[in-house]
């Protein structure tokens, strides 16, 4: 397949690529319309490391928070649930709507979490962000006082065991009882600074404000998607299309393909009335200089049972009309040869002052026709009305593509109908 196959078959077919396109801008219009408007508030928490534990005081108190664990913590169910209840008396939330409709992020090296909540109106989303934002606060609150009860609690027990084991008969002695002192001291030093470690977990630095502006795409970018959408789809399906007519069908078929001249011999009863026209429409040097050829590239689709190629033909025609021509079969030439550069130098040589009639009729590389059609004079097509016009587009395209003007397109009826025509 080749870039003007393509061209050609979005040229043929490009009302299937509007159409596409046209119904893809539609629905793409409609979908806008039918889908919901959604809304899109943001609420920044600053997050305050909490240190629970006295014996790790001198750590780095940052270092005792971990953002992506406060992350998760802000989108849990938990907090969905808590934000769910505080919303139960304006919105129909549940905590599972409201933990789909929370994204969390926290921007890297640093103690803020961007709460962001997707709500059906303006007033749902702005409320939906505070509310998470608070549950989320309150959470974080509940825990660390929880963590601060159970050391409290293990602390106390510590400090009672040490009051009870002082009272033992074997713990009477002057050294045991400085140890245990000591270590109710210690104790109670942690059991003070338990109950002055401050919980606030953090605060809102930026509420929530009511969005002007829907998060959802409107129409014009929905209807832009889908047209470009539609145009996707639209141009597979316009090359894949299978063309309604792909013979020839006449001349008006040839030169909508673009054929510079054609000549109608579909009405002649006989084959050699239109290769004598053809010879004479051709501009063929009256006298050839004694030092190059001039050459003629035919080329016509195969036709099993035909015992003459139209090459052979033209070179009769061109006998009759008294100008001697040689014929060379192309399809007898390695294809090889073709590529690297035949006709050689040499090859010119001896042809020099001759007309020379290659036919490719039997060559099978359409890259090979249009590399001998550059290195001719004059290029002729020979075409029935049954051949298939895509081939021939394919290689007007190449031609084209290589700037080889095609001199003449001589158009012949569909063999069985020659055979009637004989009878």
């Amino acid at each position: 397949m080749q870039l003007t196959d393509l061209a050609g078959s979005l040229k043929r077919h490009w009302p299937v690529v509007a159409v596409a396109a046209v119904v893809g801008l539609i629905l793409g219009v409609l979908v806008s319309f039918a889908l919901p408007s959604r809304y899109e508030a943001t609420a920044s928490v600053s997050v305050n490391p909490m240190n629970a534990d006295p014996l790790g005081a001198s750590a780095d108190a940052a270092r005792s928070v971990s953002m992506p664990t406060e992350v998760s913590t802000a989108t849990s169910a938990k907090v969905a649930a808590a934000a769910a209840k505080t919303l139960a008396d304006d919105y129909s939330l549940s905590a599972k709507d409201v933990r789909e409709a929370t994204h969390v992020e926290s921007p890297e090296d640093s103690l803020i979490l961007d709460i962001r909540f997707s709500g059906g109106s303006p007033e749902e989303a702005a409320d939906g962000a505070e509310a998470v934002a608070d549950a989320y606060l309150a959470e974080r609150q509940a825990d660390a006082q929880a963590e601060i009860t159970r050391l409290t609690s293990a602390t106390q027990q510590q400090i009672a065991d040490v009051q009870a084991t002082s009272v033992a008969p074997e713990f009477a002695g002057a050294i045991a009882q400085r140890t245990l002192q000591l270590q109710a001291d210690a104790l109670g030093t942690r059991l003070a600074t338990l109950g002055s470690i401050d919980t606030t977990p953090g605060q809102v630095v930026g509420s929530p404000e009511v969005p002007r502006q829907p998060s959802t795409p409107g129409a014009l970018p929905l209807g832009l998607a889908g047209l470009f959408l539609g145009l996707l789809a639209g141009i597979p399906l316009a090359l894949t299309k299978k063309e309604e007519n792909s013979e020839i069908g006449g001349v008006d078929g040839l030169q909508a393909i673009g054929d510079q001249i054609v000549l109608d011999g579909t009405k002649d009863t006989n084959r050699a009335d239109t290769w004598d026209i053809a010879a004479f429409m051709l501009k063929i040097p009256t006298d050839i200089g004694i030092e190059d050829p001039f050459l003629i590239m035919v080329d016509a689709e195969e036709q099993h049972g035909r015992s003459i190629t139209p090459g052979q033909e033209l070179v009769d025609a061109l006998s009759r009309r008294g100008r001697s021509a040689r014929f060379v079969d192309a399809g007898a030439i390695n294809e090889g040869k073709i590529s690297r550069g035949w006709p050689t130098d040499k090859k010119r040589v001896s042809w020099a002052g001759e007309i020379i009639i290659i036919d490719t009729t039997h060559l099978t590389s359409d890259a090979n026709k249009v590399a001998l059609a550059t290195r001719s004079d004059s290029v002729l097509l020979a075409r029935s009305t049954t051949d298939d016009s895509a081939a021939l587009r394919r290689l007007a395209g190449l031609l084209r593509s290589k700037n080889v003007d095609i001199a003449l397109t001589a158009l012949f009826p569909p063999r069985p109908e020659l055979m009637t025509i004989n009878r």
